[in-house]
């Protein structure tokens, strides 16, 4: 595939928008409650890579509180020790509960994080690895970032393989090195942006112009001379001839139209009727063989009664009761979390 230069993303627009977008959305989450549970933080938003990375952020936060859990008196590295240490994580995962102040900052990292990542998929995979927090990566890392990832992910994952392949442990310098190799190489296309345009729209309006610099760039490869990113083509709206001038990112979100939309409207058009017709094959399948020991009857068994409870709290419990603990489920494992973001939708 022959590819072009990638767009520059504005980041004060980004960053304007992320700030309005937040705001939006936190303020219909907490109109009735002071605290956020962990299923209302991954339906916050109609924009599902918004809220999983919503979930990665409070996980990293949360990993750092982990990882001071060090003492020169006890061995923390025990075998009992760990298995002890995950089972208490894996409990404690079920009993989120964030306040205002503490959520907003990771919503708008996650909302930047997003745009980035629809809108500029190179320049997002670049960003993230100078900004991980250790300077030898492993491939571990790497999956663990994979997880909270839905959109463009078939370039990531190239570059998940590629750095497996070369050694499975690297430097930055040596991981950025391997992106380069990835990007060149790559033969695939990227998710097209009107569909997260409209989603993004529905908590506050974005016109993905107004999230881009004037001239495009190249993407941030380093000694690279082929191009890396297929030109996207985007049609400009006409002005009105009464306009004063050109319209502003300032001018755009302060458009009343989308005034009276509050999170309860989003959730509402988001319900749906039935788990089961919910599930697409794939998931299906991911979900029998991750979740329920490769046992299709309990997996069957377990679907059909999520259907019958009045509530998204007794479907919870049912699964945490039933399933969870019997087949020791991580909380926040890919799975889990995508089953769990099915259910809520039913009970919206």
């Amino acid at each position: 595939m022959n590819y072009g230069m990638e767009r520059k993303l504005d980041q004060q627009g980004i960053k304007q928008y992320s700030e309005q977008f937040t705001k939006r959305v936190l303020s219909s989450a907490y109109e009735h409650t002071q605290r956020l549970n962990g299923q209302a933080i991954l339906n916050l938003t109609p924009v599902r890579q918004v809220n999983l990375f919503t979930i990665k952020g409070l996980f990293d936060q949360w990993q750092v509180e982990i990882n001071k859990l060090r003492s020169p008196y006890f061995d923390y590295e025990a075998e009992e020790v760990q298995e002890a240490l995950d089972n208490f994580i894996n409990t404690l995962s079920q009993y989120i509960s964030v306040d205002h102040s503490h959520l907003q900052p990771l919503v708008k990292a996650a909302v930047t994080d997003t745009l980035q990542l629809v809108f500029a998929p190179v320049s997002y995979a670049y960003q993230q690895l100078e900004k991980f927090p250790v300077d030898t990566i492993r491939t571990e890392d790497l999956m663990v970032w994979l997880k909270y990832v839905k959109v463009n992910r078939p370039l990531l994952e190239s570059f998940a393989e590629r750095f497996r392949q070369y050694s499975g442990e690297a430097d930055r310098s040596d991981a950025i090195r391997l992106l380069d190799e990835t990007v060149r190489k790559y033969s695939g296309t990227f998710e097209d942006t009107n569909e997260y345009v409209s989603t993004f729209s529905e908590v506050y309006p974005l016109d993905s112009n107004q999230l881009f610099l004037s001239a495009p760039v190249s993407a941030p490869m380093p000694d690279s001379e082929e191009p890396l990113v297929e030109t996207e083509t985007v049609e400009e709206e006409p002005v009105d001839s009464t306009d004063s001038g050109p319209r502003t990112l300032h001018d755009y979100l302060s458009e009343q139209s989308l005034q009276s939309t509050t999170l309860a409207d989003i959730q509402r058009k988001n319900k749906i009727s039935s788990i089961r017709e919910h599930i697409g094959v794939n998931q299906r399948y991911m979900f029998i063989r991750e979740l329920f020991g490769n046992n299709p009857q309990e997996y069957q068994q377990a679907i059909s009664e999520l259907d019958k409870r009045d509530s998204y709290v007794e479907a919870f419990n049912f699964l945490r009761h039933e399933f969870a603990q019997k087949y020791r489920w991580k909380m926040d494992s890919e799975e889990v979390v995508e089953l769990l973001e099915i259910v809520s939708k039913r009970y919206n």
